[in-house]
């Protein structure tokens, strides 16, 4: 039975990338309010850095984006936000 290379995955693991005026990251937002749930959060215009980051790990600009931190250390980005919604309501939701 092969094992979810995500089963272990913690909060600390995933860090939404966003901007406030974006409507897809808004509705990403509802939901970590609706699961209440608190994960690490980097505003891309507030932060030159982290938009380099947004830019330099996953290849583009796009936000909303998820990055998460894989068992060996290696990073996965997430762009869609329904996909992150579902994503996190299967990794996160009681």
């Amino acid at each position: 039975m092969a094992t979810d290379k995500f089963e272990y995955l913690t909060t600390a693991d995933v860090t939404l990338y966003h901007r406030p005026a974006c409507g897809f990251c808004s509705r990403v937002m509802y939901a970590l309010k609706d699961m209440n749930l608190d994960i690490p959060k980097e505003d891309i215009w507030q932060n030159s850095q982290a938009r380099t980051d947004l830019y330099k790990g996953g290849g583009k600009n796009q936000v909303p984006a998820l990055r998460i931190r894989q068992p060996n250390g290696d990073y996965v980005w997430m762009y869609e936000s329904l996909d992150i919604i579902d994503f996190l309501q299967q990794h996160f939701s009681e």
